[in-house]
């Protein structure tokens, strides 16, 4: 019945159509019929087609003012998107014709992903304010994943192989969440306060992506803000320039591996002196003791491991004031950048890496930013926004 209402109303002889008039340089061609796609099912369109003589292509002002995506409206569109983002292709159309009861082939999965993927990129790019109360600490959390890329996108990258290729592309991943602290309670994080951001871009863009969803979120600034990463340089780097007001955190679990490789350079990890050794520096470091380990490390390294336990105990003295634990527990902060590690594996893993998958860089992206948007609760504000740029017939 909807169906049909829609298709008579389309077909009126009086419908308006915005700017469905011939600009300077253009030739009208009238009478193109096109198929649109709706939840209710599919509709016949005849309308006006205005070609640009000068190679630019054309418009269909009818499809424009009904916001089609490739024939499908937006509540279809939307849908299929969502599909794209959560499922592989070819597990999509199932779900898809088991939520709507429509038919849509799969090949139409990664298309309407490519269409929909850079509107989704530049609607997260946009500084639209996000309206939320400034909380009184917020933490900036960064760490970086990889995605097989297709074999022919790889040739000549280099990469973590015995041979120095690549098997996966990088992935930059941050999150953005907050933290009201109560005194002498363990840290919690707000209530679906996280939101995200990731890109196959290097570290630069991407910390001005940080940068730009932080202050969408708050362009009031939070009284305290902490930026939790592992030890890699690119991390702090990225802090020094995009976030220089924040209280730098070393994740405290990557520290706690990088003991166990101190650990490795004097005895077996996993004899009963090794295990010992290993959980007596670990309280150390958490306790705040970072001097006293190491010391007793330095006492502890063989002749022969002298220089190569030197380079493995600089990681902490380049990093000696985002370790210090004891101060941070006691004021409330958290030390682990667990909220930063699950992203890479629902927002990345779940979907970009499964058995088989070999991407193109591009299909990537478009991917990635259709699930950075329903992950981070933007995906119907996404939507509301295209609806707001086409003028409605």
């Amino acid at each position: 019945m909807c169906r049909d209402v829609l298709r008579w109303l389309l077909a009126l002889p009086g419908l308006r159509v915005p700017t469905d008039e011939a600009r300077e340089g253009e030739r009208r061609v009238g009478g193109q019929e096109r198929i649109a796609h709706t939840l209710f099912g599919d509709i016949p369109l005849v309308r006006n087609y205005y070609h640009r003589p000068a190679g630019n292509g054309g418009r269909f002002p009818l499809d424009e003012a009904l916001g089609l995506i490739d024939g499908y409206t937006p509540g279809v569109a939307a849908l299929i998107g969502r599909c794209a983002a959560e499922h592989p292709f070819q597990h999509a159309e199932a779900s898809f014709r088991a939520y709507t009861g429509l038919t849509v082939d799969a090949r139409q999965f990664p298309r309407l992903a490519e269409h929909i993927g850079p509107l989704a990129e530049r609607f997260l790019r946009a500084k639209r304010p996000s309206g939320e109360m400034t909380p009184p600490r917020v933490y900036v959390a960064t760490d970086g994943t990889g995605a097989p890329l297709r074999h022919e996108e790889l040739k000549g990258r280099k990469g973590r192989q015995p041979d120095g290729t690549a098997q996966t592309h990088e992935i930059k991943v941050g999150a953005i969440f907050t933290q009201h602290p109560i005194a002498g309670q363990k840290p919690w994080r707000d209530l679906d306060s996280n939101t995200y951001v990731a890109t196959t871009l290097r570290a630069e863009p991407f910390g001005e992506m940080m940068r730009t969803e932080f202050c969408r979120r708050f362009p009031v600034p939070p009284a305290e803000v902490a930026f939790l990463g592992d030890g890699a340089a690119w991390n702090w780097e990225l802090q020094r320039i995009f976030f220089p007001m924040a209280l730098g955190i070393v994740d405290f679990y990557h520290a706690a591996e990088h003991v166990t490789h101190v650990v490795d350079l004097i005895e077996d990890r996993h004899t009963p002196s090794g295990r010992k050794r290993r959980k007596r520096w670990v309280k150390l470091l958490l306790r705040g003791r970072l001097d006293v380990f190491l010391a007793e490390a330095r006492q502890a390294f063989p002749p022969d491991k002298i220089e190569a336990g030197e380079k493995a105990l600089d990681y902490f003295e380049k990093n000696r004031d985002r370790m210090r634990y004891r101060y941070f527990r006691e004021r409330g902060y958290f030390i682990g950048s667990g909220v930063v590690e699950a992203a890479c594996k629902t927002l990345v893993a779940q979907r970009l890496k499964g058995s088989g998958m070999h991407w193109s860089e591009q299909g990537l992206s478009h991917i990635l930013s259709i699930r950075t948007t329903l992950l981070s609760r933007r995906y119907d504000d996404f939507w509301r926004s295209l609806s707001t740029l086409a003028p409605a017939a």
